[in-house]
């Protein structure tokens, strides 16, 4: 009986255990893409997700500003529709006075004819309609352009926006959130703004106002008299890197110490039942850390509270 040859034996066993790792090397291969597509799916979900959530946010915050935006969209309405219907009969007076002029033509030169159309100038109080009528179009059209300013922008800071960034004035994205904004602080806030010349810089201007709009809310619900809210943009290095700031800061009741460190987390809030959703802090945080930046939180009790914003450019 012929030995096996311990060469082929070897070969064998060394084949063998090649096919082996080969075959267990292309099941790891096969199930780390599969974890691979799983993983991006899931990355792709919780982007979706996180943009939901910041749209569901913003339009709760306007939300809670539609019936102040309807009274601030009430106003120049009600006077416009007024001065159109003065106008309505404004233009009857015109008209009864040129089919006047139209059916005496003949008889123009006539003293009766000229005494009869004073009388009737001074009926119809044509010099008074003639010195109102200018101001009151001026009124109508300064109303109406209110409403449309109102409008634009509340649909620039409604609107979902698109994944890309634009370029933006930060300085400009505060004046349209105080702008939306504005019939909730007005009552309880005197607005001090202290702005300093910015370069522009990409990010989503949509969610920018999203976050002014809920550090500008949040700073009307924590102040109980009236106080004052100044912002404050400039510019600052960090580590050799610089920044983009806003510096909000109200006169409200502050966060106590104990909560502070929790005030980014979500849901959590110190509002009442019904005012908060604890959110909006939370999702702040992550649009600035989004943009590869940070938000900082200073307070004392019943002293105000300051948060500042730093975006890189």
């Amino acid at each position: 009986m012929n030995k096996p040859d311990p060469y082929r034996v070897a070969y064998e066993r060394e084949r063998k255990a090649r096919l082996l790792a080969e075959h267990l090397l292309d099941n790891k291969t096969r199930s780390l893409y599969d974890n691979c597509i799983k993983l991006e799916s899931t990355v792709k979900a919780l982007k979706t997700t996180q943009q939901q959530l910041i749209q569901s946010e913003k339009m709760a915050s306007i939300g809670q500003l539609a019936a102040g935006v309807a009274h601030e969209i009430n106003n120049p309405i009600g006077y416009s529709i007024s001065n159109l219907s003065m106008l309505s009969e404004y233009v009857d007076s015109f008209l009864l006075l040129d089919d006047f002029m139209i059916s005496n033509l003949p008889a123009l030169a006539s003293q009766d004819v000229a005494q009869s159309y004073q009388q009737l100038r001074e009926q119809e109080d044509i010099d008074y309609i003639r010195g109102d009528v200018k101001s009151m179009m001026a009124e109508t059209g300064k109303g109406l352009n209110r409403v449309k300013e109102i409008v634009s922008n509340l649909n620039k800071v409604s609107h979902s926006g698109s994944f890309e960034k634009e370029l933006c004035d930060i300085n400009m994205l505060i004046e349209e959130s105080l702008k939306v904004v504005w019939n909730e602080l007005k009552y309880c806030l005197t607005v001090n703004k202290h702005f300093t010349g910015l370069p522009k810089i990409y990010c989503h201007p949509g969610e920018i106002n999203q976050v002014l709009l809920n550090m500008f809310i949040n700073a009307a619900h924590a102040t109980k008299d009236k106080g004052a809210l100044d912002i404050t943009t400039g510019i600052k290095q960090e580590k050799g890197r610089e920044y983009l700031t806003i510096e909000i800061s109200d006169q409200g009741e502050g966060i106590p110490q104990k909560v502070i460190n929790k005030i980014f987390d979500p849901f959590f809030t110190t509002k009442p039942v019904g005012v908060g959703t604890g959110l909006g802090l939370s999702v702040s945080f992550g649009i600035i850390e989004k943009h590869k930046g940070k938000i900082e939180v200073a307070s004392e009790e019943n002293q105000g509270t300051t948060f500042t914003i730093y975006l890189p450019y």
